[in-house]
């Protein structure tokens, strides 16, 4: 009023003053009054919000009863709090179109709103319901309730976590004590601390570390807790004296903790006094024992006894933390697992046979039996082994002397049936030429004569046969070996050949320029010449027998080929055995006891070479051997062993 009458430039009663000076004194009254009523409600707010008796929802519910005050005509207002789905309101709160608003937010998302509002129209309103500086009050207020929510959830956080915490370390097996890194004293433990040293909980809250450790002094305490404040953790095994005197071994894992800038040690123990003296037991018990004795965890050995370490060959030191497999044949690794995997599964022993291979690389047969315990608290596996190697000697020499007894049986039926064959020939004839003698012609006696010189022949190879398998057993069979053309003697071989099979065609392929080799010669034209009677034997009458000779590399490669009946895949690997195919011979007819291959393999080997064989059946087989050559016959390449052969009929 004053400044409007100055801007008027009319002059001012006395009276005109007075009005004025009481007009703005009341209006600086009702501003001050109004301030204080903000301030009061913000105050009430605050220790609302502070209140430590309280519930979270009881400030909220409080809260919104304080919010009227706010505006300028509290007893025409009401308000509410919505907040994370809950309602707070006034009693008198109801939809109204003069309102006010403002978002609570938290971490970025709003949560609720505060809303306060007139049931009526204001007196004296000119557009606007609401101050300026109610707007800014409800805001704050909202602001207030963010920090309000924050807090408490922070509070409620922790004292889950509190709990939580308190719960573990009362409940814990283990004892849990927190030590005082200055004084050593032991400020807080839970109950199995005292109970398992037999104290009562003020008998040992009033105890510091060195009262219960027997191995350190007081300045070795402080020491150790200084060095676990500056590395985080330690763990190491002590004895601790309980309330009767006794002591007792224990295993205890500590870490530092930071309180407020004062540092502290966790410490957590566990009694292994019965643990440590089960494990001397089991190892004065098995320190003895004729067996192997070991115990596994995660895969490696944690414990040997001394007869473990003499089959293994290795040191105590070498076998801890070693990995057991390292030691197992990887033939027989997969075996081991499995029959562990069964034993702890089915709760019941099943012994293992497997081999071990020593330090020295020697292999050992073992039986194993495994069982579950437990070994320094944790799950363990404790395995036996006992060596069998003698055992397996003897099974494998068992089994040996069955199949030579066999084979001598084998032997016995086959050389009475070849025998028997070629000696009624020469006792029939015989018979015939001495009863019938005048009476045969010239010519009938001549045909007699020669089947009796045929089956003697076949008598006396027989035998040269049973001999040579019998010096190549003994290893007495000795080798005249010179240095000889190999491509003379496959050429002779070839034409006798024809003379024998002349219902066979013979073909003869020899390499250019073959060299020399050092051989018997005598006993290479024997495995010829078996194998290419083998070809005559077993292809018809009219197809082609091959025989080649060839250089590659330091080796010379000959081979036997015919249009036969061939060799079922099953028996190719065997097809060299003594004795491999009597049976088949005897059912088709075709003579001979199977030492022929068996002979021939020894002595192409004896030479230092090779003997195989391809075969299809139904379309004949291919047998080579390989001789070495002189060291001083140059080298050529096999390209394509079909092709090098060139034809040369003889």
């Amino acid at each position: 009023m004053r400044k409007t009458l100055k801007k008027t430039g009319a002059k001012m009663s006395t009276g005109q003053k007075a009005t004025i000076d009481r007009y703005e004194h009341q209006h600086r009254e009702h501003t001050l009054d109004k301030h204080l009523k903000e301030l009061r409600c913000l105050y009430d707010i605050a220790r609302i919000a502070g209140a430590p008796d309280i519930t979270l929802l009881q400030r909220y519910d409080e809260i919104t009863k304080l919010l009227p005050r706010i505006l300028q005509y509290p007893e025409i207002a009401c308000a509410k709090i919505t907040i994370n789905g809950l309602e707070f309101k006034t009693d008198n709160y109801r939809g109204t179109p003069w309102k006010l608003s403002s978002g609570i937010m938290s971490r970025g998302y709003k949560i609720g709103i505060v809303e306060v509002g007139y049931l009526e129209e204001r007196p004296e309103s000119d557009g606007d319901v609401f101050l300026t500086e109610e707007k800014l009050l409800i805001d704050s207020v909202a602001e207030r309730l963010e920090i309000i929510t924050e807090h408490r959830r922070a509070e409620e956080a922790l004292q889950e976590s509190e709990a939580k915490y308190r719960a573990i370390f009362e409940q814990a097996s283990d004892s849990i004590v927190l030590i005082d890194n200055e004084t050593t004293e032991i400020i807080d433990f839970n109950d199995r601390a005292h109970e398992s040293l037999g104290y009562s909980r003020e008998e040992f809250s009033k105890l510091k570390i060195t009262d219960i450790d027997v191995t350190m002094s007081a300045e070795d305490v402080k020491k150790r807790l200084r060095k676990i404040a500056e590395g985080g953790t330690q763990i190491i095994e002590t004895k601790q004296r309980t309330r009767r005197g006794e002591i007792r071994n224990v295993h205890i894992s500590s870490r530092a903790l930071n309180i407020g800038g004062k540092n502290y040690t966790i410490g957590i123990w566990r009694d292994i006094t019965e643990r440590q003296q089960s494990e001397e037991l089991l190892k004065t018990i098995t320190h003895d024992s004729p067996l192997g004795v070991y115990i596994l965890q995660n895969g490696r050995i944690q414990y040997t006894n001394p007869q473990f370490q003499k089959l293994t060959g290795y040191s105590e030191k070498e076998l801890i933390n070693r990995d057991l497999l390292s030691i197992i044949s990887v033939a027989d690794t997969d075996v081991v697992k499995s029959s562990t995997i069964f034993t702890l599964k089915e709760e019941r022993p099943y012994p293992c046979e497997f081999r071990i291979i020593n330090k020295a690389g020697q292999i050992k047969w073992v039986m194993q039996t495994v069982s579950a315990i437990r070994y320094q608290g944790r799950e363990a596996i404790l395995g036996n082994i006992m060596d069998i190697s003698e055992r397996k000697y003897l099974e494998r020499k068992v089994i040996e002397y069955e199949e030579l007894s066999k084979m001598k049986s084998d032997l016995l039926a086959t050389v009475s049936h070849e025998l028997r064959t070629p000696l009624a020939i020469i006792k029939g004839y015989s018979t015939m030429i001495l009863d019938y003698f005048n009476k045969l012609s010239p010519g009938e006696q001549k045909e007699y004569l020669k089947s009796i010189d045929n089956s003697t022949e076949r008598l006396a190879k027989l035998v040269e046969n049973l001999l040579d398998t019998s010096r190549l057993e003994a290893g007495l069979l000795k080798l005249e070996k010179a240095p000889g053309s190999i491509s003379k003697l496959v050429r002779q071989a070839g034409v006798e050949a024809r003379i024998r099979a002349n219902n066979h065609n013979i073909i003869t392929r020899l390499g250019k320029r073959l060299p020399s080799a050092n051989t018997d010669i005598k006993r290479i034209r024997q495995v010829l010449d078996n194998l290419i009677d083998n070809a005559i034997k077993y292809s018809p009458a009219g197809t082609e027998i091959v025989i080649a000779a060839e250089q590659v590399d330091s080796e010379l490669i000959i081979s036997v080929s015919d249009k036969g009946r061939g060799i079922p895949p099953d028996e190719l690997t065997s097809i060299f055995d003594r004795m491999h195919r009597i049976e088949k011979r005897l059912n088709s007819g075709t003579d001979g006891m199977g030492l022929g291959l068996s002979i021939c393999k020894r002595l192409v080997e004896a030479h230092g070479g090779r003997i195989w064989v391809e075969s299809q059946v139904a379309r004949g087989s291919t047998f080579y051997f390989t001789l070495p050559t002189t060291p001083s016959t140059p080298r050529a390449k096999l390209k394509d062993k079909s092709a090098i052969f060139t034809p040369r009929l003889l």
